[in-house]
């Protein structure tokens, strides 16, 4: 079996310039020695790319169907977390449907089954390839959005329900929508499909062809679709993440010094004590007492056990989406500091092992969150368990 690796630049080693368009009239291989053969360059292709990024793909489908149908009951023009995390579930909805669509025609490749009218390698390229990049890119931007949302809900509780709405959360998702797609026009534009005839063979199959100006195009859009536009979400949600667990830690602890002198109202710096007391007839007395206000107080907000709760869970979701979605990021910053470490070049088979597991871990953060609503959202256990007709009593 002839081994054919996945990269661009196969596509553009054997190229014939026709007009303002670049044919990719066929593929080739081109052998140059790295640290990792190529016949497990070719097992990762089997394993990861087809069979775990595959089943991942399924799971993820099926799980992010539910989390919609679950949020939509719930009403997502009722809550701005409900709405955001719809919108959230939407792009890793698209993710993960992209990516099950990538492992097809992965297979295919790697199968090479003959007659077929189409090059699998350029189909998944244009129909599945870059749509992954792009829904993951949306999912990085949702994300972050929700992080800002909840951290702005610990450190400003009084102003967050003002600030964001259901329906203002609505138009920022669809508004990163619009723009991140928009940011992958260019790509589509300068790389498409298209019925070619080739020449070794003699016979037309629907290939990818490319513009002139591809390359320059691909060099604007790598910094800022693949460095600058990754780095300030993952920037964003890690300063969010860790403001609201610093701001949940001093919460925790403000109240757990105050928990021996009663009940504290952040608004009126009332304190109530409830003391038992020895007359039969009355068994509580209630002292009010005017209390100075506490420098606390006016520092740590009084946030209520069920934000609480929204919070640690989104917390627990941005965390997810910064180790799942770190290796993304620490691999185009490598690329500029190492440029051997890249398709074809000195580092090829690694990078590309590596890059392999990065869609696998980038598969896993778009699958794995009704784990985490189902564990820390009751109002989510309830509507799931509704959903599917279970008792909803034992929650």
């Amino acid at each position: 079996m002839t081994y054919r690796p996945l990269d661009a630049t196969l596509l553009s080693s054997t190229t014939e310039v026709s007009g303002d368009s670049t044919h990719s009239p066929g593929l080739a291989l081109e052998n140059k020695p790295g640290l990792v053969s190529d016949f497990i360059r070719y097992i990762f292709d089997a394993l990861v790319w087809t069979f775990l990024s595959g089943s991942v793909s399924v799971v993820g489908i099926v799980t992010n169907i539910i989390n919609l149908i679950v949020f939509v009951r719930q009403g997502i023009w009722t809550e701005s977390v409900t709405a955001s995390l719809a919108g959230l579930a939407v792009a890793d909805l698209c993710c993960v449907t992209t990516m099950f669509c990538n492992c097809v025609n992965f297979a295919i490749l790697l199968v090479q089954p003959s007659g077929i009218p189409w090059d699998p390698l350029s189909v998944m390229f244009i129909a599945s390839g870059w749509p992954r990049i792009m829904f993951t890119r949306v999912t990085c931007w949702i994300t972050a959005y929700v992080a800002l949302e909840r951290c702005m809900c610990v450190v400003l509780p009084f102003k967050v329900k003002r600030l964001f709405t259901a329906t203002r959360s609505m138009i920022v998702i669809g508004c990163i929508f619009v723009f991140v797609i928009g940011s992958y026009i260019p790509i589509f534009y300068t790389q498409r499909l298209q019925n070619v005839l080739d020449p070794a063979t003699n016979v037309t199959k629907l290939r990818m062809v490319f513009t002139a100006d591809k390359e320059q195009v691909e060099i604007i859009l790598r910094y800022t679709n693949d460095i600058i536009f990754p780095t300030i979400t993952m920037l964003t949600v890690i300063i969010c993440t860790q403001l609201t667990i610093a701001r949940l830690n001093a919460s925790v602890k403000w109240r757990m010094n105050n928990a021996n002198s009663g009940y504290v109202c952040a608004e009126t710096d009332i304190e109530l004590k409830t003391n038992l007391n020895n007359n039969a007839n009355d068994s509580y007395e209630t002292k009010r007492k005017i209390v100075s206000p506490r420098k606390t107080s006016t520092t740590v907000p009084a946030t209520s056990t069920k934000e609480t709760k929204v919070v640690k869970m989104i917390t627990l979701i941005c965390t997810i989406f910064i180790i799942c979605n770190s290796p993304c990021v620490i691999l185009f910053y490598s690329k500029l500091m190492e440029p051997e470490f890249d398709n074809y070049k000195r580092y090829h088979n690694i990078y590309y092992i590596i890059y392999s597991f990065d869609f696998l871990l980038e598969t896993i953060n778009s699958s794995i969150n009704i784990v985490v609503y189902y564990k820390m959202s009751t109002k989510y256990k309830q509507e799931f368990r509704n959903l599917f007709g279970m008792n909803a009593n034992n929650i």
